[in-house]
């Protein structure tokens, strides 16, 4: 068999195979759906995430809130000028008024007796805090409730960065950065007045107990002390327990 050397170098192309045009519209118009489909999808994922953070955002605006110290001696409140006159006990003179391992240079003086509230009312527990060194450049008071619970720490107050210059008889009324950190569980329910005192809003059984205050500066040991909450059903009980209180002390 011979070769035709004119044709020895020349390749024969395969034929071209035919694409199914309706089969590849089919397959452009899925993917076009499934994109669609994946982009609405992200979308609506940014659109939640973006409104939580937009709520939280807002709720660290608002809360917590740290109230005037004022309102513990204003006339126009009996309740809380009650509360201004109760007999304490002092940390620093009294050993039932301290839970500190170490006597502190600060002094806090907390009620003899449990405070009283009502469910569903407004919960106020008095500290008197007495920080007798003026040279100080930071203090911090923390609120916990002794319920042997991971949610035992309630909030931080804080006084940071204050004026070497200003000494003002008051301690919160020194010239600083105030910070007031609740913890989530209890943003929406508890918060603090400038003179640390803890607020309770519409209280219930739960809350009774034990609450520790702690009290710490730069060059002074660490205060500690604690307040009984007593929660009732009923203002009837306050009333009764406050006459056997009264004649109790008679």
């Amino acid at each position: 068999m011979s070769i035709d050397p004119a044709r020895r170098d020349v390749y024969m192309s395969s034929p071209r195979e035919t694409k199914d045009i309706s089969s590849n519209l089919c397959w452009w118009k899925i993917g076009l759906g499934v994109s669609l489909a994946g982009i609405a999808a992200l979308t609506v994922v940014l659109i939640v995430v973006s409104l939580s953070a937009f709520q939280d955002s807002s709720q660290t605006d608002v809360y917590p809130m740290l109230f005037p110290a004022r309102l513990c001696g204003s006339k126009d409140s009996s309740v809380l000028q009650s509360l201004y006159q109760l007999p304490k006990y002092n940390s620093c003179t009294s050993s039932e008024a301290s839970c500190a391992a170490v006597p502190s240079e600060i002094c806090v003086e907390i009620p003899k007796s449990p405070i009283n509230a009502v469910v569903n009312q407004t919960a106020i527990i008095p500290v008197k805090i007495q920080v007798p060194k003026p040279d100080w450049d930071f203090i911090e008071v923390l609120w916990h409730h002794t319920r042997g619970t991971p949610q035992d720490f309630i909030l931080k107050y804080g006084l940071r960065s204050c004026s070497p210059k200003s000494k003002p008889q008051l301690w919160w009324k020194r010239e600083c950065h105030l910070l007031l950190e609740v913890m989530p569980a209890h943003r929406w329910r508890m918060s603090a007045m400038m003179n640390a005192w803890l607020i309770i809003w519409n209280v219930e059984v739960k809350h009774a107990g034990r609450y520790q205050v702690t009290v710490k500066s730069n060059n002074m040991k660490e205060a500690c002390s604690f307040v009984d909450l007593k929660v009732t059903e009923d203002s009837k009980d306050i009333r009764m327990d406050g006459q056997n209180r009264t004649q109790k002390q008679q």
